[in-house]
């Protein structure tokens, strides 16, 4: 049982051992020193400034392998303080009673200067939030929904921290609402710009607190806050910072950042309108600024390289998405990798070839200005469908696919299951802590939204349990503090499977691992991703079987066990449903959300399809019954109705990352306008078609098949296909980077499985 960090009862002969050879170490050393530095008579003084020192390491710090005592390099440091009393006059005849006092001032004022710059660190993302500019004279009131006048009429006085001490039932009471207002003056940061009143019913009036935040200071408090974070992840032995191209690359993630705004101006004209979007010389400083932010961010990562492979779970944590911008630091970093592996020459011709061409009909077709508010999926979605736009994102994804796969293949051999499997397990338990914690603070809610980049504020009313109040009375959906319910299961189903994997590897279950399996359970539950659950149940006898009861049953008995007694099931339920109405469940939606000035392109190329019978229909019917068995018609049907490509644009795409054109084509404000098409596989049509599209699923079988005996990879992989199918997981940057890696790790190349 561990009684305090560092120190368990099941090591204490090794702590024993280990400080008795420090003492063993440190005695004559402790008594060279005091000798050498009082003179005949000081070893004794030596001695006791050992055991002193030793009692208050522990007392007040230390790591579990730290030995505390009488150092030489501390020798030189003292040392050099006499040589500066000296050199600053201290008359020379002083006795060594009388210089020692000086000599444990200066050290004393050294340590304490140390804790004056952590605290100092502390505080630089503290005190924004107490900025105010209100007099002593006046106090701050509570806000009711009577009066808001004192808050209307003192904008940007009041901080944020003073209106939380004066109402602090908006600490906790969910009818409150904290706001981030990108819009607001550098001067307002920090503090309250206005309140707003919505009147609901008699117990729940809802307040709405706008707090003041700019994107210029966002971007490098946010972008300190982040680098501190990554810097908890333990240094590597050997570093990566001798890359060739780290400066220029450097350079160019910067520049990418700077014309990320250029070409997406049309969003930021309303966060950003201190910037001055004419001016080279406000692109400059927005450039300085991300190279700031850039520059310490590699320097952080090349130190810490061979160990951030095994932290990667911790991204579901910090998207790292500025606030007011549409980037991520997470997806700058990747492509500072990737901008390495393609100076060095790293890259694959075929892959560049297939992409290029791509790319030269994605710029060619785009010749519209269409905005799309990218809403929960800021940090990966294009704002605006415009040559600049669409160029900015073809370029992002080219350089952020070779950089995950530099990421994997510079990492691969320093991969530890292990720590990796528990760094899965304490990610879920914060998350759902997070989640849980967020939903019954508003203040605490705003706080995550704020520094750890989220891309939406967390749930904030509805409680994990919570079932819906109608005739039904179903479960509803639970996200934390992420986007979306259903991607967020996707992550705790995804993290069941892997401690499974790990458990029945190594054949023992460590503490972290029922917190663990705990959390994602509970989590999987909230979400009411039912069919991740389903999923997790039926892959889970499928591992216990194939490792254990493989050579007992068999194989294709089983199989056909499984096929028989799911055909039945979907006999019984389906008995009064007929073939033709599943087929066409889709198509039967579409037509419920068909506009008559829009009939979309793909929908009459399917109605054209059942009246002449043709292959594509059929296809196209197959995938319907996938959506009506995965509870899709209505969404899917939705798309469909309002999906307009051309032939060329259904064959090859409009670009990655483009949902704007798409948007574009309907009035935004309409309650039945388009909607995400809650299908990754969808998205994929938008961004690059079905012909590429199709070839990526051919390569995807055939590396299944090749890998057939990597249960684990089979496993996840196929767990993975399922749910990007049936939403939009992948249009989330951190999903995306996790998925890939998750796939690439996997795999293996030499098709073994890690677990073996």
């Amino acid at each position: 049982m561990a009684l305090i960090n560092g120190f368990h009862l099941k090591n204490i002969r090794g702590d024993v051992l280990g400080g008795l050879t420090a003492a063993v170490v440190a005695l004559p050393l402790a008594l060279a020193f005091g000798n050498a530095a009082l003179g005949p008579g000081g070893a004794i003084y030596g001695l006791y400034g050992a055991v002193v020192v030793g009692f208050l390491a522990a007392l007040f710090g230390g790591t579990p392998a730290q030995v505390s005592g009488p150092t030489g390099p501390m020798s030189v440091t003292v040392a050099g303080v006499i040589a500066g009393l000296a050199a600053a006059g201290v008359p020379k005849d002083l006795s060594i009673e009388q210089i020692l006092p000086l000599v444990m001032a200066s050290v004393v004022f050294g340590g304490l200067f140390q804790i004056l710059f952590g605290i100092l660190v502390i505080l630089l993302f503290l005190l924004p939030w107490f900025n105010t500019d209100l007099q002593n004279e006046y106090s701050v009131p509570k806000v009711s929904q009577e009066d808001v006048t004192f808050f209307e009429i003192n904008p940007c006085k009041i901080s944020l921290i003073q209106f939380m001490f004066s109402n602090v039932e908006s600490i906790y009471q969910n009818h409150f609402y904290f706001r981030a207002n990108d819009k607001s003056s550098m001067k307002c940061f920090g503090r309250i710009t206005g309140v707003t009143v919505i009147q609901g019913d008699e117990l729940q009036t809802q307040f709405f607190i706008s707090v003041g935040t700019n994107p210029l200071i966002n971007l490098i408090l946010q972008g300190l806050f982040w680098i501190l974070l990554i810097s908890i992840v333990p240094k590597s032995k050997n570093s990566l910072s001798n890359y060739k191209f780290k400066n220029i690359s450097i350079f160019l993630v910067s520049y990418l950042f700077t014309y990320s705004v250029y070409a997406e101006s049309r969003y930021y004209e309303a966060s950003l309108y201190e910037f001055n979007f004419a001016s080279l010389r406000s692109y400059f400083l927005i450039f300085l600024a991300f190279l700031l932010i850039s520059k310490n961010l590699i320097d952080v990562y090349d130190l810490r390289s061979e160990n951030m492979i095994n932290f990667l779970p911790f991204i579901y944590l910090f998207t790292f998405i500025f606030s007011g911008f549409n980037y991520s630091l997470l997806g700058a970093l990747f492509v500072y990798l990737g901008l390495i592996s393609f100076f060095n020459g790293e890259s694959k011709s075929k892959f560049n070839f297939l992409y290029v061409s791509l790319s030269i009909w994605w710029l060619i077709n785009s010749n519209g200005s269409f905005y799309f508010n990218v809403g929960k999926l800021r940090g990966f979605t294009s704002s605006v469908y415009e040559f600049n736009a669409n160029l900015l994102w073809i370029i992002f994804i080219y350089f952020l696919l070779l950089g995950i796969y530099k990421f994997y293949s510079e990492n691969k051999q320093r991969f530890k299951l292990e720590i990796f499997t528990k760094n899965l397990s304490l990610t879920a338990t914060i998350m759902l802590l997070a989640g849980i914690m967020s939903s019954n603070s508003p203040m605490i809610n705003f706080y995550n939204y704020y520094f750890l980049g989220l891309q939406r504020y967390g749930e904030e009313k509805n409680t994990p349990f919570a079932f819906s109040e109608d005739v039904y009375e179903l479960k509803i959906s639970w996200r934390g503090i992420f986007p979306s319910s259903e991607t967020v299961g996707e992550f705790y189903g995804l993290v069941l499977l892997i401690l499974l994997f790990w458990i029945i590897k190594s054949n023992k279950i460590r503490n972290i691992d029922y917190i663990g399996v705990i959390s994602a359970s509970l989590g999987l539950y909230f979400s009411d991703n039912r069919t991740t659950i389903v999923l997790v149940f039926l892959f889970s006898l499928m591992y216990v079987y194939l490792k254990f009861f493989k050579n007992i049953f068999n194989t294709k008995f089983i199989l056909l066990l499984i096929a028989t007694f799911f055909v039945g099931f979907m006999i019984f339920l389906l008995n009064d449903t007929s073939y033709k109405f599943i087929s066409n469940s889709i198509i039967s939606q579409s037509s419920v959300f068909q506009y008559d000035s829009i009939y979309s392109s793909y929908l009459r190329l399917l109605n054209n399809g059942q009246e002449t019978g043709s292959l594509f229909s059929r296809v196209f019917g197959f995938f319907s019954m996938i959506a009506f068995f995965l509870n899709r018609s209505e969404m899917w049907g939705l798309f469909f109705a309002r999906y307009n490509p051309t032939f060329m644009e259904l064959l090859f795409g409009s670009g990655p990352m483009n949902f704007g054109q798409i948007y574009g084509e309907v009035v935004i404000n309409n309650p039945e306008s388009f909607l995400l098409p809650h299908s990754s596989v969808l998205s994929l049509i938008l961004f690059i078609g079905i012909i590429p599209l199709s070839l990526l699923t051919l390569v995807f079988i055939y590396i299944l098949i090749l890998n057939k005996k990597n249960y684990e990879f089979v496993l996840l992989t196929t767990y993975i296909i399922i749910n990007i199918l049936k939403n939009d997981s992948i249009n989330y940057l951190v999903v995306f980077v996790f998925y890939c890696l998750i796939y690439l790790l996997f795999k293996n190349s030499r098709k073994k499985s890690i677990f073996r």
